[in-house]
């Protein structure tokens, strides 16, 4: 039907989709005019479905201390893997000097915070030359989009001098069913100085099924066994400095900020 319906739109016929996926429309009210996303950058196979169901779906970006967007995607002018393009009167720099073009996301703009209240350290080091630091990295593309890499500090560092951002793996290795959230961090290794490693809390519910499909008992060996064969298949998309080389089955979810966000600080190995 998806693909019926995308002929329909291309003939004219613009709400063909919304029609034929009227029920799961009506689970949403009925009146949905756009999904908005912002906080964390959603996999853009989550916009794709949700596009082909008939939902108008786009991403921003921005801070607490931006007042709080900076970028945007418009309805009709959008990239499903990109943050958007800068709001009126937002200035965008990235302070970069590699060849990718990645680096520190800087903004200036009536929006941003003039400082943090009476700390004035903190804020000294959060402006340079009246350029606020976001503290994530990212590019912008010849379209004027701009694109987010992930945050400074959990950067990791391959042993070629490439730069490794946990969240774009985690966000392949959670496309798994089997896979409820995770994270990924470098971690020390005596032969490899640093490998890329992953904490992974499994699905409950996709696991039982297996069990009951298979007929099999869940035990840790099968546990450990589907997810070696997520994590190769994440690998499968990944080059080779990014690949993960060790991964443990987290018993415990991660614990999280009020907006959801892993506490990566609190689950890393010491």
């Amino acid at each position: 039907m998806i693909k019926l319906t995308d002929v329909a739109a291309r003939f004219g016929w613009k709400s063909a989709k919304k029609i034929v996926f009227s029920e799961i429309h009506e689970k949403f009210g009925g009146h949905i005019r756009a999904f908005i996303a912002g906080g964390a950058a959603p996999d853009p196979m989550v916009a794709k479905g949700l596009r082909d169901l008939g939902f108008t779906f786009v991403q921003g970006y921005g801070l607490t201390e931006t007042s709080p967007i900076l970028t945007l995607n418009q309805l009709d002018n959008f990239k499903d893997e990109a943050a958007g393009l800068p709001l009126p009167g937002v200035e965008l720099r990235i302070d970069s000097n590699t060849e990718d073009g990645v680096g520190e996301i800087l903004t200036k703009g009536a929006n941003v915070m003039i400082g943090f209240y009476k700390n004035e350290r903190v804020t000294k080091e959060a402006f340079e030359n009246g350029w606020f630091k976001t503290g994530d990295l990212g590019f912008i593309d010849s379209d004027g989009f701009l694109h987010i890499c992930g945050r400074k500090k959990n950067v990791i560092i391959s042993r070629s001098g490439k730069n490794v951002f946990p969240e774009e793996i985690e966000d392949i290795l959670q496309r798994s069913p089997f896979v409820q959230e995770c994270l990924v961090y470098g971690e020390d290794d005596p032969k490899l100085d640093e490998i890329i490693s992953a904490q992974i809390v499994v699905d409950a519910e996709a696991f039982i099924e297996l069990s009951e499909s298979r007929g099999v008992q869940i035990t840790p060996d099968l546990i450990n066994e589907i997810l070696g064969e997520e994590v190769k298949k994440a690998n499968a998309e990944l080059s080779s400095f990014k690949q993960i080389k060790r991964f443990t089955d987290r018993e415990q979810e991660f614990e999280k900020t009020t907006t959801q966000k892993i506490k990566r600080h609190l689950a890393l190995p010491k």
